[in-house]
């Protein structure tokens, strides 16, 4: 099983955005950078929910076996 949980990428972040949006500095547009953590937060949450959902799923049906 997977072990659950996620380190915290928000400097990382910075670099990224740079690269995906081919802007020169984060904080001239800082306001479109809280945008940007703010929806990789989203999905790294949408992806944490899918595993576990996924996770209980499978340990659903071992249970159900026994």
């Amino acid at each position: 099983m997977a072990f659950i949980g996620s380190h915290n990428r928000f400097n990382e972040f910075r670099e990224e955005f740079l690269k995906d949006t081919g802007l020169v500095n984060v904080e001239d547009n800082i306001d479109l950078y809280i945008q940007y953590v703010t929806a990789r937060f989203a999905d790294q949450n949408h992806r944490l929910l899918v595993n576990i959902s996924n996770e209980l799923q499978e340990l659903y049906k071992v249970l159900k076996k026994v």
